[in-house]
């Protein structure tokens, strides 16, 4: 009778060992192993399954790809992956930011390349829309305002927010999630 005890009582860090040299059932075990929190992390990062879904099979492909470059004395395993995984849904809500901006753009250029004028209403409503979101950031505190100006408007990551004010990296996440938190209830004022 084999035994079955040696997979799952071997180490993740002498998983990823195995990956590195080509070992396929390694990698089966390495995914049954982490594949359900890493999804968790990626669900609450993207706040969408199928994005998660896309993001933790691209994941998981780097990691096969890359697990020679593992080493042990860095990180823990899981660690190591939790970073692969982290970065990997970074990158696909940089690229979905992306994607919406240049809709956005595209949605504002079509008036103006279009022979035919927008309407008096919907001119005045986007009018209206723009005036209630600069009222809005203008009445938010000077930090908040200035954080989601260097977050939204000019794209800049948290970290490097954080490193070019020389600020604390959790005081930039939390004051930008309270500056948008405050935002979204003055817009909500504005809008009734």
């Amino acid at each position: 009778m084999a035994e079955t005890a040696e997979p799952t009582t071997e180490t993740d860090e002498a998983i990823i060992g195995r990956i590195a040299r080509g070992d396929r059932a390694a990698f089966s075990l390495l995914y049954d192993r982490f594949s359900p929190p890493l999804f968790g992390l990626l669900k609450q990062i993207l706040s969408d399954e199928k994005d998660a879904e896309d993001v933790l099979q691209e994941s998981f492909v780097y990691v096969w790809q890359h697990a020679a470059q593992y080493d042990r004395t860095k990180s823990k395993a899981f660690t190591w992956a939790v970073m692969i995984f982290r970065h990997k849904a970074i990158d696909r809500l940089r690229a979905l930011g992306r994607r919406e901006r240049l809709n956005e753009t595209a949605a504002t250029e079509i008036p103006l390349l279009s022979n035919s004028s927008p309407g008096a209403d919907e001119e005045a409503h986007a009018n209206d829309r723009s005036r209630m979101v600069k009222e809005a950031l203008l009445a938010l505190p000077e930090e908040q305002r200035k954080l989601i100006e260097f977050a939204f408007l000019k794209g800049l990551t948290h970290h490097s927010i954080a490193e070019s004010l020389g600020i604390p990296l959790g005081t930039v996440k939390t004051s930008i999630r309270r500056g948008l938190l405050k935002l979204r209830d003055l817009l909500k004022g504005g809008a009734q």
